[in-house]
């Protein structure tokens, strides 16, 4: 489409033309840089996808990164001009003090201390006027250099404000362009998926990846070595079949084994559940055990793996954030993560696995009911 048709476009859809014309130029933008990664990926639509996902996962924490630093500039701005107030607030009282001492010296001049002791009717007299005198002017200078003191820390205050304030609009600057490359990587990513949604040939292709990652999701569970020395793990796993808690709260949208998909008609083998949770949930340990895993796996995004010991493990899926890492030890009900979508084809939901020595076996076995 031309710049000229999105113009055209823009101004039949909305009110603000503007506005409609940038949104179509990122869309467009985004289906070119989509259809470029399905070209370089020509092998594979999961790695397409994976990338694309990575690509704007990154994105999304250095805009956090630039925004962190950004209010904490923020911050140290507010701070910066507190202390600016203060110091002025400092000086204006010195000021409005020598003010009135300083227009008294100079109706006096330079020989008003002379004539104030040339008046002194006796020595006595003479030698406590000298004094005070003496005071007053000592007095006097202490309150100028407090004065030039207060000066100069409200122009050191002045100065830092200045510097703190083009930080942050640097900052700013930088922040605002983080969020807009993670939201252009984010629009590729999202035009990608939904062009493997909607064809056919995509979807089949996506969903035969699919079953060759769950085979060598198989290959890497049987390879775990056990985790930690001395004697093997015995958490009693198997005495906890049909009383094992939900990992997350939610349905069983899809079961174990063979799937048929509702649109395309395709049919799939899953090794394990489909949970609808809501995005952001909790999700936990469903029983003790030892993290063997904890971290990226393609096709299944953010993943977690326990050890549940005598060749048992769990497996939770699509994670949204991780709050464990290998090697550690949790309970039941320890909080792994939360749910998410990465990795996911399907939007946000929880896949969750039980494998007995390396085989899938049925959650809803499992489970309580």
């Amino acid at each position: 489409m031309t710049g000229a048709a999105l113009a055209l476009l823009a101004l039949a859809l909305g009110a603000d033309p503007r506005a409609r014309l940038e949104e179509l130029r990122a869309h467009k933008a985004a289906e070119e840089s989509a259809a470029r990664a399905l070209a370089a990926q020509e092998g594979s639509l999961l790695s397409a996808l994976d990338a694309a996902e990575q690509g704007w996962l990154a994105a999304a924490a250095a805009a956090a990164e630039a925004e962190a630093e950004r209010a904490a500039a923020e911050l140290r701005l507010a701070r910066a001009r507190a202390e600016e107030a203060a110091a002025q607030t400092r000086l204006a009282g010195l000021q409005e003090e020598l003010g009135p001492r300083l227009r008294a010296r100079a109706r006096q001049g330079q020989l008003g201390e002379l004539r104030l002791l040339a008046s002194a009717p006796s020595l006595a007299d003479l030698v406590k006027r000298r004094y005070l005198w003496a005071e007053v002017t000592r007095h006097d200078l202490a309150l100028l250099g407090e004065a030039q003191r207060a000066l100069e820390a409200r122009e050191r205050a002045r100065r830092g404000r200045e510097e703190e304030a083009a930080r942050v609009a640097s900052l700013a600057r930088r922040s605002a362009a983080r969020r807009d490359e993670a939201a252009a990587r984010r629009e590729e990513h999202r035009t990608l998926l939904g062009a493997v949604r909607s064809a056919r040939t995509l979807h089949e292709r996506a969903a035969g990846e699919a079953a060759g990652q769950e085979v060598k999701l198989a290959e890497f569970v049987a390879a775990l070595p056990p985790l930690g020395a001395g004697a093997p793990l015995h958490t009693g796993f198997p005495q906890l079949r049909g009383r094992l808690p939900r990992p997350a709260a939610g349905p069983v949208e899809a079961g174990f084994g063979r799937v048929v998909d509702p649109r395309w008609g395709t049919v799939t083998v899953q090794n394990g559940v489909d949970i609808r949770a809501a995005p952001g949930a909790e999700v936990r340990a469903v029983a003790p055990g030892r993290v063997a895993h904890a971290g990226w796996f393609k096709g299944y995004g953010n993943l977690v793996i326990v050890d549940h010991g005598e060749g048992y493990h769990t497996l939770v899926a699509h994670l949204a954030s991780m709050s464990t890492a290998m090697g550690e030890t949790v309970e039941a009900g320890t909080l792994l993560g939360t749910v998410g979508d990465t990795g996911s084809m399907k939007g946000p939901y929880l896949y969750f696995e039980i494998r007995e020595r390396g085989r899938p076996v049925d959650p809803a076995a499992w489970l309580r009911p």
